[in-house]
């Protein structure tokens, strides 16, 4: 569950964050800041109505290797390395710094939904952007590499099978961009022998947004049926449960322990 943060920041820091200027917030890991989890909100106060998500949290050891990682620039806009690290630990003194140094991606919450693009594969080789292509097919690998551990055969799957298969027209990926970075994906195969949603993933934190419906629907058009056939591992039945009923898919098999791997179960639908 989300929770919401009151924090004080010096007024430049807060118009720089909510211009966009500087997007990192650095603390110290107090105990009330340990708290905090990416998809939280935080308020800063004294300047009026105002909410940031927390987009991201990442730790480290101290300030220099911080620096050394996230840079500068949307840390303390317009500093050196140097100058940077001096005013962070003039802040935070050396007992402080070694309670750990916490890093918070920070975006100003506007009523506006940031616009969903939608790319499939196919479409940007025909257009001739070949590096558009390349770009998303190498991001739609990088946020389904974890599947491997329930799929170990993904990568070779990927790269000798789905991605020859878009040039033959077998086969498709569809992602969704937002805000220029890639939110969801789903891997499709439309032969004469079945019309498959081989993976679909929105990452976490675009989940509940309704962005898998909406994906769903274009995979519906290119497969040209709302009944593909798909296999969900038994721990993710719960997040397919308003899926599966919407689309009234209907559940045709469950296959053998060790199918694809030792430790969840495949069910098989529509097929």
């Amino acid at each position: 569950m989300t929770k919401k943060h009151v924090w004080r920041v010096k007024k430049e820091y807060f118009r720089q964050l909510k211009s966009g200027e500087k997007s990192l917030e650095i603390r110290v890991g107090y105990s009330q800041i340990k708290k905090v989890r990416q998809g939280d909100t935080i308020t800063f106060e004294n300047y009026g109505l105002n909410e940031f998500d927390v987009k991201r949290v990442a730790v480290y050891d101290g300030f220099k290797r911080m620096l050394e990682v996230e840079g500068v620039d949307h840390v303390l806009p317009g500093m050196t390395f140097n100058g940077a690290l001096r005013t962070l630990q003039e802040i935070y003194p050396k007992d402080k710094e070694s309670l750990g140094v916490y890093v918070f991606e920070l975006k100003f919450k506007t009523d506006e939904e940031p616009s969903r693009e939608f790319y499939k594969a196919s479409d940007l080789l025909k257009a001739g952007e070949n590096k558009k292509f390349a770009k998303i097919i190498e991001e739609a690998y990088m946020i389904t590499d974890w599947i491997c551990k329930d799929y170990p055969d993904h990568c070779d799957h990927f790269f000798s099978k789905y991605i020859p298969g878009i040039f033959d027209g077998e086969r498709e990926i569809i992602t969704c961009y937002i805000d220029n970075k890639i939110a969801a994906v789903a891997i499709l195969k439309k032969d004469t022998e079945e019309r498959k949603i081989s993976t679909l993933f929105v990452k976490p934190e675009y989940q509940k947004r309704g962005i898998a419906t909406e994906l769903l629907e274009k995979c519906f058009a290119w497969l040209e049926t709302t009944r593909p056939v798909i296999t969900i591992a038994d721990y993710k039945l719960d997040q397919f449960a308003k899926v599966i009923e919407k689309y009234g898919w209907t559940e045709t098999e469950v296959l053998a322990d060790g199918y694809y791997n030792d430790h969840s179960r495949e069910h098989v639908f529509n097929g």
